[in-house]
């Protein structure tokens, strides 16, 4: 709370008035510093106990953007050979519709097909180092 204020003088400070973090506030606030300690003064040790290892808060994983889009069926239909994968946007290169369903939609369609690429060219990534 005082950074400009040396820690032994706030731990005499707390030792001399038993401990009332209050009162030593109320100090430093009202002349602005606090009293030297004596030479004497040694600040108690902390204890130095090892402290046990908490447990990692059990995070639930993040579920892949194929789960969390539902792309499973869009995944399977874009690998079957039979047709050729979209590689431009064809009607998509119009000009902004009006409407906020077809805008809502065309991003939609977008963030999936972005989506499936990346994956297609992780894939593929993938196999060429042999993972």
């Amino acid at each position: 709370m005082f950074p400009q204020l040396d820690r032994r003088a706030i731990q005499w400070d707390l030792h001399r008035n038993g401990g009332s973090i209050a009162a030593t506030t109320e100090r430093v606030l009202s002349r602005g510093s606090l009293d030297r300690p004596p030479l004497s003064f040694q600040p108690p040790q902390a204890p130095v106990t090892p402290a046990p290892p908490r447990a990692a808060p059990k995070v639930a994983p993040q579920p892949d953007l194929i789960t969390r889009y539902n792309l499973k069926s869009k995944l399977s239909a874009a690998e079957s050979p039979g047709e050729p994968r979209e590689q431009g946007r064809g009607q998509e290169t119009g000009s902004w519709s009006e409407s906020k369903n077809e805008r809502a939609e065309l991003l939609r369609r977008r963030r999936e097909e972005m989506i499936l690429n990346a994956r297609r060219k992780m894939e593929s990534k993938d196999r060429q180092t042999g993972h």
